[in-house]
């Protein structure tokens, strides 16, 4: 089998490429084609693919309505206590602190809060001074709030009022440290539930007995909706806020679902096509000057700008110095300051590109043959905690099974740990609980901190003791889901017109595959500065030639031959060139026929 690129959690490009299993999806019957005869079969075929059976999924599918299909933010069991309780603080001239986490995520979500908080002080004639921001240093804090923070709150801010976003559902010590010192707390989060609950007003999607129906917000999702329950109550309050004004929030709410990974499907599907919407007309001057220095044009902005050119600019202040820069782009309101924090972020995420690609060279020596492992481990003095996931998520590309990236700082332990499909890698975490300072996450994704070089080989053989026993090797081989069996004759651009109506694509929605077999090869060459990529022409049986370009498959060009036939899986996609549009293949995998 030939080479191809995998999805990549962490939105980076990995340069590595496997042979993967290859799974066709079952054609549809006669009777689901009958069942709707107006929709062309190969859309049809699409729709099935993602679960869509009824015709009122496909119009949500294809049509995604607002006011339909977005659910209301009182749905939250506690939204009307939460808004209460921040209006008493306004009214109050309580100091409110709004303590995010220091990823893209938490940023955005804090973002979103801030600005709200910010535009109902100036329209109710509230003192937005008394609105303040906290986010952790990731290195010498940790995630989460801890209880220092919050006793430091409390004397040097004299805070009353703390909302965490991305954090708080695991900090019960902390939150209740905080009520003992008269704060109270407003948690939105979206984290997997602790063993214990925090006392504090809750506004999370999986706290156990929470009706509100999208269990898959991001932070900033639950942000967004407490958001729009403020704007709505200072509405009523006589805020001169236009219908629609918490829409302008949305292309945080964009940004911040792709770069967690959150799956694109029912309310997350309406809330990034909206939210692209915005994104494209943002009125953020730090977005905007980001965007121009990242290269992006306004207006063409879709999922993959997110991924690759946004997110891991935010992501960056994070990682290699303080998350607060980031956070001070988003709300930045002056053109010349917008621009100056642009160029930093730019630049730290450069630095940020060539240590965790110095980490990562360094963590696949130590792993050598990893052969009948089914949890890595690499664990290595002076590893950054802020790269330590980048890493990991690099390495679970290219082994296709859990990986742990763990820095080491004399006695402490930080690590981060990325995993696959069908292994909660949070609940490894929870078997060596015993042994760990601190951890929390999600199940392809989490983090943890140990103190003690025995604690810390504890733990480590109990999680991979717990990985042997729960992965069945089936598990780690990875498979490309491929979505129909066409000819190349079908490579229309009424084909790629039905593609387009299933954007935006992400995770649980991605870009549809298709796969051509015994095509002939008639053309072929290594393109870029580099040669890296492939430049392929392939013809069918019956004489149709379509252009075909692989990324990353340029080593192919010393195997193939003129005339061999390849069975090929690709995207179909637009080549755009001076002014000229075409339709060519984009290259996933091949195998020589």
């Amino acid at each position: 089998m030939g080479l191809a690129r995998p999805f990549n959690k962490n939105l980076e490009v990995s340069l590595m490429s496997r042979s993967m299993k290859w799974t066709v999806a079952v054609s549809l019957s006669e009777a689901a084609r009958a069942s709707f005869p107006e929709i062309d079969p190969v859309l049809l075929q699409l729709l099935w693919n993602r679960g869509m059976r009824t015709q009122e999924e496909i119009d949500v599918y294809l049509g995604p309505d607002w006011s339909r299909d977005a659910f209301a933010p009182d749905l939250f069991l506690r939204m009307k206590e939460a808004v209460a309780r921040v209006f008493r603080s306004l009214e109050s001239a309580e100091v409110i602190t709004v303590h995010g986490d220091y990823d893209a995520d938490g940023v955005c979500g804090s973002a979103v809060l801030l600005s709200t908080l910010r535009d109902i002080c100036r329209a109710l004639s509230f003192d937005e001074k008394k609105v303040t921001s906290y986010i952790p240093h990731r290195e010498k804090e940790g995630y989460g709030m801890s209880v220092g923070t919050i006793e430091h709150l409390g004397a040097h801010d004299h805070t009353k009022l703390v909302i965490t976003v991305d954090c708080g559902i695991s900090n019960k010590p902390a939150i209740g440290r905080g009520r003992e010192l008269g704060i109270d707390t407003i948690v939105c989060d979206h984290h997997t539930m602790p063993a214990e609950l925090p006392d504090a007003i809750l506004i999370h999607p999986l706290v156990p007995g929470e009706t509100y129906p999208n269990k898959f917000l991001c932070g900033t999702g639950v942000a967004f909706k407490l958001a729009s329950a403020l704007i709505e109550q200072a509405r009523r309050r006589g805020a001169a806020f236009v219908e629609g004004h918490e829409k302008w929030l949305l292309d945080l709410v964009a940004i911040a679902t792709v770069t967690d990974v959150m799956p694109l499907t029912g309310e997350n599907r309406v809330l990034e096509k909206f939210g692209l919407l915005v994104l494209n007309k943002t009125k953020r001057k730090g977005l905007v000057k980001l965007l121009e220095v990242a290269g992006s044009t306004i207006g063409e902005l879709d999922t993959v700008s997110i991924g690759f050119q946004i997110g891991p600019r935010l992501n960056a202040a994070g990682r290699m110095t303080h998350a607060s820069a980031a956070l001070e782009l988003l709300l930045e309101e002056d053109d010349l300051r917008a621009t100056t924090l642009a160029m930093q972020l730019h630049e730290t995420n450069i630095a940020r590109q060539k240590a965790s690609q110095q980490m990562y060279v360094e963590a696949k020596a130590q792993l050598g043959d990893v052969s009948g492992q089914k949890l890595l481990v690499a664990v290595q003095d002076g590893w950054g905690a802020g790269l330590v996931g980048l890493v990991a998520g690099k390495l679970l590309n290219e082994y296709h099974r859990p990986v742990l990236v763990v820095g080491r700082d004399g006695d402490t332990f930080v690590g981060s740990g990325r995993s696959i499909e069908g292994f909660d890698v949070t609940a490894a975490l929870r078997t060596a609980s015993e042994s760990l300072d601190k951890f929390g996450g999600h199940p392809q994704a989490c983090g943890f901190s140990v103190t003690g070089e025995e604690r810390f080989a504890k733990a480590v053989e109990v999680m991979q003791a717990f990985a042997q026993a729960q992965i069945d090797d089936a598990l780690l081989s990875p498979s490309l889901k491929i979505d129909a069996d066409i000819q190349l004759e079908d490579i229309t651009w009424r084909l790629f017109e039905h593609v387009q109506k299933l954007l935006p694509f992400g995770t649980g929605n991605p870009k549809p595959l298709f796969i051509s077999r015994a095509v002939k090869v008639v053309a072929f060459s290594a393109v870029g500065k580099d040669e890296s990529h492939l430049k392929l022409r392939v013809q069918s049986k019956a004489g149709k030639i379509v252009g075909a370009i692989g990324f990353r498959f340029g080593e192919w060009v010393s195997k193939l031959s003129l005339g061999c036939p390849i069975d090929l899986v690709y995207e179909v996609d637009v080549n755009e060139w001076n002014g000229s549009r075409e339709l060519q293949i984009k290259i996933v995998d091949f195998v020589c026929s």
